[in-house]
């Protein structure tokens, strides 16, 4: 793999409490990457069957125990998650594995016929859809709406596609919905959930079609209700086929107290850092020197934080300013 190699991209100033110049640099590894994995256990980087993780704020790679998870239970989803919660809800999942949509956008033709909730009082139930839908999706997930435990889910219909869903843990239902795309086989990717727009509520945010259409959707949860209140175009968080729903990043990148979104552009050869206050504006585009394909991890790096990701040809770059 090649050497890490400094400012291989210069990278638009903006406008914030500090100037700030954002480059991309290469990481030596052994290998190819095959895939990253980010959540609250860290950052994990995979060449073949091996895992790595990045020493604090010198970006070398080190040898690392793979990616924590708890075994699936007996009907989950065979490539699914368990999601974990901390006040409601104990653990979800995708379950009740079918055929009957046959879109493969997430590597096979197999998706979940209903979701599973455990919850910390020890009250258990399953949300089934009819057989016109599934989930397209691979973990449920858990966040606060309104204070609450809730889940946030992609729903896809035969006929129509995909929408995003809220389901309750206490009725153990979907409670509101997003109108589906219009036609099957048309999907959708959440690509971070925040209160992006500062106003006191949480925002889903969505990329609609990353692969053709890559328009990204700022869903606002307002009054037991998603209302849609902005729209940006030209992004994308996933490669078709693959099972990495995580390309993007959420992250004050501005330095405004508010949360930002880090995705790439449609064709994933730029690292688009949007935000959404005082209003929808590019913080920076980073120009990539290879498509993105992996999930979007964050690391410190010379005491700041930075992204990392892998690229098409198996490299793997670190953004920073």
């Amino acid at each position: 793999m090649p050497s890490r190699i400094a400012a291989l991209v210069a990278c638009l100033a903006f406008a914030g409490p500090a100037a700030a110049e954002w480059r991309t640099d290469f990481i030596d590894t052994p290998g190819p990457v095959t895939a990253i994995e980010a959540d609250a256990a860290g950052l994990r980087i995979a060449v073949g069957q091996d895992w790595y993780s990045l020493a604090a704020d010198t970006a070398r790679m080190q040898p690392a125990k793979p990616p924590p998870g708890p075994p699936l239970p007996a009907n989950a989803l065979p490539d699914g998650r368990l999601a974990m919660g901390q006040t409601t809800i104990a653990r979800a999942w995708f379950a009740a594995p079918t055929a009957r949509y046959r879109h493969g956008v997430l590597g096979d033709a197999i998706e979940a016929g209903s979701l599973a909730i455990e919850r910390h009082d020890g009250r258990n139930g399953i949300v089934t859809l009819s057989a016109n839908a599934v989930f397209e999706d691979l973990w449920p997930r858990i966040v606060k709406l309104d204070g609450i435990e809730r889940i946030v889910a992609i729903k896809s219909y035969l006929n129509s596609g995909s929408a995003v869903a809220i389901i309750d843990a206490n009725a153990m239902a979907i409670i509101a919905e997003t109108p589906p795309i219009g036609r099957p086989n048309a999907w959708m990717n959440p690509a971070g959930i925040a209160d992006y727009d500062g106003d006191g509520t949480v925002d889903i945010a969505v990329v609609r079609q990353p692969h053709v259409v890559g328009r990204l959707e700022l869903w606002s949860w307002r009054r037991q209700a998603l209302k849609k209140i902005a729209e940006v175009t030209d992004v994308s968080n996933h490669v078709i086929g693959s099972r990495a729903l995580g390309m993007s990043w959420t992250s004050d990148f501005d330095g405004d107290g508010h949360p930002d979104l880090a995705v790439p552009s449609l064709d994933r050869r730029t690292l688009r850092l949007i935000a959404f206050t005082p209003h929808v504006r590019d913080i920076a585009r980073i120009a990539i020197p290879a498509r993105a394909t992996s999930n979007i991890g964050s690391t410190m790096f010379n005491g700041r934080p930075a992204l990392v990701m892998a690229l098409e040809d198996g490299r793997l770059i670190i953004v920073h300013d």
